[in-house]
């Protein structure tokens, strides 16, 4: 585990396939955990925890978003999924949380619990006591012009849906800082997060993903970065 010291004080610390698609989508009452790493290619210890997010990315109860911090970037090397908007929500997860520091790699898990991002034993049990069916259901379906028809039910009053584009698998060279020389895998990158609006029960579209965007979440979640009350994702392959 990694420390970042910047504002803080430290702190110890399924698939139904088709020729060219498969989706992943939330079942009315399903539960869906969603694990948000925090993660950077210029943190030694973070390759490890990347591991763990590919690993867990083949549980389908389980949607993992890899989002990349900036406070490590520097002149030797600048991750490419980088960004403040991602350094921002970990921020607010901290402060939420009531952490005294932010770290990598740190994952979320379901916007309630902190975890070291390598301790697999620990986020595995954590997952497997997740059994409460979400007060909210997500349902995303690819229409035929790639856009995408999200579905909402149930009741989560006030609360914010959040839309997270991710990229499933990225093999990075690394030419610099702490990881240099090394070949890193990293898993459902994000590379666009976005506040659609306020959880409301019918239907909305979504536009059509950007390339290198292949995979796509939504999640509904209490105001501030609380507890997340229901999520689906889509994957293209």
């Amino acid at each position: 585990m990694r420390q970042f010291e910047r504002h803080l004080m430290p702190r110890p610390l399924l698939l139904l396939a088709t020729l060219l698609y498969f989706q992943v989508t939330t079942a009315a009452g399903a539960e869906r955990n969603v694990a948000e790493l925090f993660t950077s290619q210029g943190c030694s210890s973070c390759p490890p925890a990347d591991a763990v997010a590919g690993r867990l990315r083949t549980n389908p109860a389980v949607i993992v978003l890899s989002i990349h911090v900036n406070y490590w970037d520097g002149p030797q090397w600048r991750d490419p999924f980088s960004s403040q908007v991602g350094t921002d929500r970990q921020y607010t997860y901290s402060r939420t949380l009531g952490e005294g520091s932010v770290f990598t790699p740190q994952l979320i898990l379901n916007g309630t619990q902190s975890f070291v991002g390598s301790q697999e034993s620990a986020i595995q049990h954590a997952i497997t006591a997740s059994r409460v069916a979400p007060p909210a259901q997500v349902d995303l379906s690819r229409q035929s012009d790639g856009t995408f028809l999200l579905t909402l039910a149930g009741s989560a009053k006030s609360a914010d849906l959040w839309e997270i584009d991710y990229v499933q698998h990225s093999a990075t060279q690394i030419r610099g800082g702490e990881n240099g020389g090394r070949r890193l895998d990293t898993y459902n990158d994000a590379i666009q997060i976005r506040r659609l609006g306020i959880f409301a029960v019918g239907t909305m579209r979504l536009p059509a993903l950007k390339p290198p965007a292949n995979g796509l979440a939504v999640l509904v979640q209490t105001p501030g970065l609380g507890p997340i009350l229901g999520a689906g994702a889509y994957e293209m392959k």
